[in-house]
């Protein structure tokens, strides 16, 4: 462009270097020369995953609560025929300790109490008892459940002995979707289900992965979580209790991609590996810069910002030791890598375009003489 940033690095308005700034087709570029203040400048920065734990919501544990759907499986002990139809008595069966000891263990015979069929809530919330009648039992735990019944029995059955357990949970469900194995859904049972949990349910994540970029929606509202923190870094916070209606959204990394043009060996559109990508690994990927025309002391990161904006950090890697600053510097998803020709070489492509034009219009001039 013409215009060479500034070195002036010193602190303005808010604390942040002041750019050199230019106006092109109604786009502000703003300048800034890449050195050891812009990196520990950039680096002071409010990490990412801070900014997303403070916006998660709250992980709170709580009992599971009955919903339509869900089967219970309500057993009264010594009043078989109190239980859900089809089941029997335990019986008693003799088995042999030792080949000299007996002990009598509880068995069940073909529909007896352990039979899987259980009492399945309807769309009312209720379920239907013997001696009892209907019993709401939608929006109580197992042992609210358990205590009502036998305060109702009770009138009924002197002291009697209930145990009301959920065979199958049916009502409540998380959802898995995007760069994972198994997207679906899988069911909210009495033990909290985690981010770690649903996505290890649902075979794990796949290869592309974004998983810096994965999303909790929750009624409606969607939360960034961040789960390559949780998973590399040990980010406990990202790992929050799920909620009925919760989606966990894994995106795929195809769209995180760095363009690296210009006078290197190879200009590539890369997709950004999982974790954080320098400058130096950028350019290193695309095979270097090219020794016979690139301009070592131009080389830009442009970066779009709000506003029709685009910030411009300049890396003068005319000395190795500026490579290695060039890798403390943190590319982000679409940054276009611009490596300028040099002056030289620029001269010979014109010069190379003009000749063969210019040779034409002698040997044009030449046959008419």
């Amino acid at each position: 462009m013409g215009v060479p940033p500034s070195q002036d690095t010193r602190a303005q308005t808010g604390g942040e270097p002041q750019p050199t700034e230019l106006v092109q087709d109604g786009i502000t570029f703003r300048l800034h020369p890449v050195n050891g203040d812009l990196v520990a400048h950039l680096s002071s920065r409010p990490g990412s995953a801070e900014q997303v734990s403070s916006r998660l919501p709250p992980s709170v544990a709580s009992a599971y609560r009955v919903r339509n759907g869900d089967t219970l499986r309500v057993i009264v002990w010594d009043r078989p025929e109190l239980n859900n139809p089809g089941f029997s008595a335990l019986t008693t069966s003799i088995v042999s300790i030792g080949g000299t000891e007996s002990s009598s263990v509880p068995s069940a015979t073909a529909g007896g109490n352990l039979d899987p069929v259980g009492r399945v809530v309807q769309p009312d919330g209720s379920i239907y008892f013997p001696y009892v009648g209907k019993v709401k039992v939608a929006g109580q735990t197992t042992d609210a459940i358990r205590i009502d019944l036998t305060n109702r029995l009770n009138k009924f059955v002197k002291d009697p002995q209930l145990d009301v357990t959920i065979s199958s949970y049916r009502s409540q469900k998380v959802y898995v979707s995007g760069a994972v194995k198994a997207p679906g859904s899988l069911a909210v049972t009495d033990t909290p289900e985690t981010v770690a949990d649903v996505i290890s349910g649902a075979g794990g994540y796949s290869e592309g992965a974004d998983l810096a970029a994965a999303t909790l929606n929750r009624g409606g509202q969607v939360f960034p979580l961040d789960l390559y923190a949780f998973f590399y870094n040990g980010d406990l916070s990202q790992n929050v209790l799920l909620k009925d209606g919760d989606v966990i959204n894994v995106p795929e990394r195809r769209l995180k991609k760095v363009f690296v043009l210009g006078e290197v060996t190879k200009p590539v559109s890369q997709v950004m590996p999982v974790g954080p990508f320098s400058l130096s690994e950028a350019i290193a990927d695309a095979g270097g810069l090219n020794p016979l025309s690139a301009n070592a002391s131009q080389v830009y990161v442009f970066r779009q910002g709000p506003n029709r904006t685009v910030d411009v950090f300049q890396l003068d890697a005319t000395s190795p030791g500026m490579l290695v600053l060039a890798d403390q510097f943190p590319l982000q998803p679409r940054d276009v890598v611009f490596v300028d020709a040099a002056h030289v070489t620029r001269f010979y492509r014109v010069v190379s375009q003009i000749l063969p034009f210019a040779s034409s219009l002698y040997l044009g001039a030449s046959a008419f003489k």
